[in-house]
């Protein structure tokens, strides 16, 4: 209703202009004086309660279309099992951080023999297992830092204003409350793989993603359930 006060006001001030119509026609005229008032005022009448709450209704439905849009723009950008952003929403978030020269982190990250839990022991838990990790992730890091899930198993975590080594130690202690959130599920162990690379080594975001890509794959061959911010 908010935006449609200054339509409002503005219908209310023709209302006005329309009796000070009137009332300047009627001061000039000597013969049918009444029959203006009677013509202008019925017209405010009309205007006051007819075209007002026309143009209200008509407002109403048009920011009811756009709150739609809104949501239908939110939902096209959200991962619907974790309610994380989805991956379509990363360009934006790194976007602006380039833009306002922010450095950060960023860190891939992966389930490990995700497909073992998914496969041996249903999609429900396999869900379950994807729903318990982006709750762990974003329990442990900032309100500022922007999780994502990339797709299937494999998240990303942008770590604004931090540097690798500092956010080795936020994944670190992703690992060890995940194992302890693990156990207490009573299901089946399932641990967690990341790269690591920060703004400081790539200042293009698809060689930084590239970067950090390569040194997960490299936590996967040293035996997973690990974080890395080098190779060597």
């Amino acid at each position: 209703m908010n935006g449609s006060w200054p339509m409002v006001v503005f219908d209310l001030l023709v209302v006005v202009g329309l009796v000070s119509a009137a009332k300047a026609v009627s001061d000039t005229m000597a013969v049918g004086a009444g029959w203006v008032w009677f013509l202008l005022l019925s017209t405010s009448f009309v205007f006051c309660f007819v075209a007002v709450p026309l143009r209200v209704l008509l407002m109403r439905q048009r920011q009811g279309i756009l709150r739609q849009a809104s949501e239908a723009r939110r939902q096209a950008s959200t991962d619907p099992l974790t309610g994380l952003p989805n991956r379509r929403s990363t360009d934006g978030f790194v976007a602006d951080l380039l833009a306002e020269g922010i450095p950060f982190t960023v860190a891939v990250c992966d389930l490990d023999h995700f497909k073992t839990v998914n496969d041996g022991f249903g999609h429900d838990v396999g869900d379950s297992a994807l729903v318990l990790f982006a709750r762990t992730v974003r329990r442990v890091v900032r309100h500022t830092d922007i999780v994502v899930r990339h797709g299937g198993e494999e998240f990303l975590v942008i770590l604004p204003r931090t540097f690798k080594d500092q956010a080795v130690l936020v994944l670190d202690r992703v690992r060890l409350e995940l194992a302890v959130a693990v156990a207490d599920t009573g299901g089946p162990a399932y641990t967690f793989s990341a790269g690591v690379a920060d703004t400081t080594e790539r200042s293009d975001w698809a060689a930084l993603l590239q970067v950090a890509d390569q040194r997960l794959l490299h936590a996967k061959r040293l035996g997973r359930d690990r974080v890395l911010a080098s190779i060597g």
